[in-house]
């Protein structure tokens, strides 16, 4: 293989990512906040300390080991690091000027009204509420965290103030939806219903925590898809993999949160429509790969669910996630489990556990199974 195909991967997580990468052929080295047991015995992995995180990245990303790089969640908040790798090495990913407008709430719904596009409102944090319900969110936020009701009874910091907004909240279902974009036109992959805040995986309210997919919409909704990651990869210039965090009112989707990378539901249309995330990545960058070749096919619905604590927990050597690392199934195919921390690793209250998969005929069905794993792993990890 030539060095082309090695690939740095840096994040909060790499192992989605990583072994996307490696069902594209390629040779992931990743650096992240887990270094998780099922990651590094695919591929070399390193665990950053989080009060590194991120600036340990930039004495990575200049060691001598060939190949361009590429960032997963959520390293487009700190785009001025982004910005400085980029000088060292080839990015596979949304540099400086797309952060610059696609991380901008107001930007992103300029663009949009122009182009007809609905979405929902956003104004900057103000000590007097507005009119109709809102949202306060942190400019700089990722996976749900940090999102709360606006009450207007709150006082906020000027600092905070500067770094939150208010978006109009609006009522629907949660999905998101996956493009590769080249810079003037997308792709659409295929969108997934979301899962947020749900008790069942004790996640915080507003917290991402699982994808079930590909979520089935008629010709107008699929249209609307399309019309939307076409306005904003020509407008922002995005290129490569990227998602846009949806609520799907009436086959509309009013897009909350745009992720200029690799996100958490890629895998999810992988496993279940066959689609080389990964390889069509890759194209983006290096028009002389080879073509990207279709994965296995499950013409089933996948569900993925992150299980966070409950209560502050020691992980055991033992447990039904135990077949998936003694007896790892190749990439291609969806494991059991995955972000499977090491044996003795403490995990804070609130804080993702793993995570795990089911498969079915319907997305019902799969949620059912989920919650029937979540309730396992209840059982095993905190004793009911």
């Amino acid at each position: 293989m030539s060095a082309t195909s090695n690939l740095l991967i840096f994040g909060a997580s790499a192992r989605a990512a990583a072994f996307s990468a490696l069902r594209a052929g390629l040779r992931p080295w990743c650096a992240d906040l887990f270094a998780d047991a099922d990651l590094v015995a695919q591929c070399p992995a390193m665990r950053i300390p989080s009060r590194r995180y991120p600036q340990n990245f930039l004495e990575l990303v200049a060691r001598e080991l060939p190949g361009p790089w590429m960032y997963t969640g959520a390293l487009e908040n700190w785009r001025n690091t982004v910005h400085v790798m980029a000088q060292h090495r080839p990015l596979w990913g949304n540099g400086l000027r797309a952060l610059l407008r696609v991380r901008s709430p107001w930007k992103v719904a300029r663009l949009l009204k122009e182009a007809g596009v609905p979405c929902p409102a956003v104004r900057s944090l103000a000590p007097r509420p507005p009119g109709g319900r809102w949202l306060v969110k942190p400019i700089l936020g990722a996976g749900g965290a940090g999102i709360r009701p606006w009450s207007g009874g709150r006082p906020e910091q000027r600092a905070s103030v500067a770094q939150k907004y208010l978006q109009e909240h609006v009522e629907g279902e949660p999905c998101a939806a996956v493009w590769v974009g080249d810079g003037a036109g997308a792709r659409l992959l295929g969108a997934t219903r979301q899962l947020v805040g749900e008790d069942w995986l004790h996640a915080g309210p507003f917290r991402y925590c699982g994808s079930i997919g590909p979520l089935h919409t008629n010709d107008a909704c699929l249209q609307r898809f399309l019309r939307l990651g076409n306005v904003l990869t020509a407008g922002c210039g995005l290129r490569g993999l990227f998602g846009v965090d949806c609520i799907l009112r009436d086959d509309v989707p009013y897009p909350v949160e745009i992720n200029p990378r690799y996100t958490a539901s890629v895998e999810v249309l992988e496993y279940a429509r066959g689609v080389p995330a990964l390889g069509l990545h890759r194209a983006v960058f290096d028009p002389d790969a080879p073509a990207p070749r279709p994965l296995p096919s499950s013409n089933a619905i996948v569900g993925k669910a992150i299980l966070f604590a409950r209560a502050p927990l020691v992980f055991p050597a033992d447990g039904p996630w135990s077949a998936t690392l003694r007896s790892p199934r190749p990439v291609e195919e969806m494991p059991d489990f995955a972000d499977v921390p090491h044996a003795g690793e403490r995990v804070e209250a609130r804080r993702p556990v793993l995570t795990f998969f089911a498969r079915a005929d319907s997305a019902k069905g799969c949620e059912v199974r989920l919650r029937e794993v979540a309730a396992e792993l209840d059982r095993w990890l905190f004793g009911r």
